[in-house]
């Protein structure tokens, strides 16, 4: 695991802040630095060490140095791969998967990707071709990013590195603006920088005379999914995914360094962590979190229970709220752009905890967009049956009713999206926080014109809509569930697994995510995963042997973090101050007013708007963190006032 960087540039003094620019993402590579310049080329890495401890120091080279590579992530087949390759003559100097990926491409052009298992962002300087190769694995677990001018091209793992070149402008995009309010993150390519991208999972881009071409070599439709044939039945199913996801699990228990995992008491951390137990050669470290609140913010007890039935050395964190903002300003920092969801807080402080015991961790994401395993799945069974019901019942008594219970949003959220037709409107409507009326409150009219006719729902028809081979296409729940890989899982739970424990120098690996699994996840037809409110029937077949059976029978219970009771109380001042400061009124970009009617709101316990208040916070953060200081490079420079 490292951090990458590199610059593509014609004039020399494009490379003065080369290495305070990769010095930024140094904790992303702790153990080691290197870098190497030749002519226009200048490619960085900071190394985590995980395979090959002693040799492995990037950048690494082929025989004759022709080609050059920098390398983020774990190639989890690059075992079987290097005896294939040495049988085709080629000579390896490290034991690293890094050397193979650089072999791979010598050998097979740009078809190469189609050969790797893993986790990764690399960049290749190929000098015989004068192009570089930038590629992003299959989902999205690694990011990559980058600024393409018109004498320069700059990419680098995180968007820090980028930006700490001075003369690389930061500016807000407005489109990438309201992507985050309604949604709490960027959409692909975008993000919230103008003129600053990322590479899409999946897609490879090759940059000539810094000029760049995008293409995708990986998608999910690739195995079409199979047909609903009753002789093929629920045992077949299970016992193929189980079988995957323990080769899955065993690949990436490869390490020269301690391996734990996460472990949230879910199935999907438990069905890791119990076939981590069948590869390791000693106890499993396992790693909880639960907030000092209680109740549902606290997994402490499930974790417990399974980590007991399992036999693992287990570490439990409990969080109170001593120094939540100093928390929240090294996310604000960590994350380059401003990031709505609230559960990077737990991973990151759980991934500092877990730093301390290994260097590697397993955890269970992928399971619910794989799946089935959200209620609004669910939910979406009964939008034919809520769209006959007469109006007066949709649009007036039932969304009334559960109006009056405050605890209720997430069934309000539902209600307000069951009378929408369009399959891909729906899905595009649930996630949403800061709705379509109430953007047209909150953003000021300049804002709205730079804008335009930009719609930041434009993802849901489109991957919803995907055609695919017409022998089998997918059904409407595989339909939704493609969706959310592509976007909700995408862009929101890969980058705040990657984000918040690469903050803390921990490797993060997501077993259910090979994309051998997720390719046989969408063969099965939906009827497999979600009957009536059962959810993820086939996932919890395929590991019921492996679990005591209360954790197959407990309701989902997502990340939940307080910042409901934390904004009412221990946040509440500093919200306030934050958000009513004369700075932060006089950005230009919003209604005053209507924020602080949100504000009084939710502190007077009249409605919930935690969520839109923290992507608010968070904004505004960022913007002082990223965009205000001249020091953004330098954590302790920043100020939090």
């Amino acid at each position: 695991m490292c951090g990458i960087f590199g610059i593509i540039a014609r004039d020399p003094r494009h490379f003065d802040y080369a290495q305070s620019q990769l010095r930024s993402i140094a904790h992303r590579g702790p153990d080691e630095e290197g870098s190497w310049r030749t002519g226009g080329v200048f490619l960085g890495s900071r190394r985590l060490s995980i395979i090959d401890l002693a040799g492995g120091k990037q950048p690494i080279f082929n025989e004759d140095r022709s080609c050059c590579i920098v390398y983020n992530g774990e190639l989890y087949n690059f075992l079987d791969l290097r005896p294939q390759l040495e049988a085709r003559g080629h000579v390896f100097t490290t034991r690293t998967d890094t050397e193979v990926v650089l072999h791979a491409y010598e050998e097979w052009g740009l078809e190469c990707f189609r050969h790797f298992n893993g986790m990764f962002a690399f960049a290749i300087w190929d000098a015989r071709k004068m192009r570089m190769i930038l590629a992003r694995d299959r989902i999205g677990e690694k990011p990559l990013y980058y600024f393409s001018g018109k004498d320069r091209f700059v990419f680098a793992s995180e968007i820090k590195a980028i930006v700490a070149d001075p003369t690389i402008p930061r500016r807000v995009s407005p489109r990438g603006l309201v992507n985050y309010l309604t949604y709490g993150h960027s959409l692909f390519p975008g993000t919230m920088y103008e003129g600053i991208f990322k590479i899409p999972p999946g897609h490879f881009m090759v940059v000539e005379n810094l000029e760049s071409r995008v293409m995708q070599y990986w998608d999910v439709g690739d195995e079409p999914q199979e047909p609903d044939r009753p002789g093929v039945g629920e045992e077949e199913y299970a016992g193929r995914i189980l079988a995957l996801l323990d080769d899955s699990v065993r690949r990436r228990m490869i390490a020269d360094v301690p391996v734990g995992a996460f472990l949230s008491g879910g199935v999907d951390s438990s069905a890791v962590v119990a076939l981590m137990k069948r590869h390791a050669t000693g106890p499993v470290k396992t790693f909880s979190l639960g907030f000092t609140i209680g109740g549902a913010y606290d997994e402490l007890p499930d974790a417990r229970r399974v980590a007991h039935f399992l036999g693992t050395e287990h570490h439990e964190l409990l969080v109170d709220h001593a120094d939540m903002v100093g928390t929240l300003m090294k996310l604000v920092y960590q994350f380059d752009e401003p990031y709505g969801d609230a559960a990077n807080f737990p991973v990151y402080l759980l991934s500092e905890f877990a730093r301390k015991h290994v260097k590697v961790v397993l955890a269970g994401e992928g399971g619910d967009e794989l799946f089935g395993g959200y209620r609004r799945f669910v939910a979406d069974q009964v939008a034919p049956l809520y769209q006959v019901l007469p109006g007066f019942l949709t649009r007036g008594l039932i969304p009334a009713a559960a109006g009056r219970v405050p605890r209720l949003r997430r069934m309000k959220r539902i209600l307000s999206t069951l009378p929408v037709s369009d399959p891909a409107a729906r899905a595009a409507a649930w996630l949403q926080v800061f709705t379509p009326s109430m953007r047209e409150e909150l953003l000021l009219p300049a804002v709205r014109e730079a804008v335009g006719d930009h719609d930041p729902t434009w993802q849901y028809p489109l991957f919803y809509n995907r055609e695919r081979s017409d022998r089998a296409p997918l059904d409407h729940l595989n339909r939704l569930m493609y969706v959310d890989l592509k976007t909700w899982l995408a862009d929101v739970y890969m980058e705040k697994v990657d984000k918040a424990t690469m903050a803390a120098s921990l490797e993060g690996r997501l077993p259910i995510l090979d994309h051998r699994l997720v390719e046989l996840a969408f063969q099965i037809p939906g009827r497999f995963k979600i009957r009536g409110r059962s959810t993820k029937r086939i996932f919890k077949k395929a590991v019921k042997d492996l679990l005591p059976p209360e954790v197959l029978r407990k309701p989902k219970h997502g990340f939940a973090v307080p910042t409901d009771p934390w904004f009412r109380g221990s946040l509440k001042s500093f919200v306030f101050d934050t958000l009513m400061d004369e700075r932060t009124r006089s950005r230009g970009y919003f209604n005053n007013t209507y924020i602080e009617h949100l504000y009084r709101l939710h502190s007077g316990g009249k409605a919930v708007h935690d969520t839109a208040l923290w992507l608010l916070l968070n904004f505004e953060l960022w913007h002082r963190t990223y965009l205000d200081s001249p020091q953004h490079g330098n954590p302790e420079a920043r100020s939090h006032a």
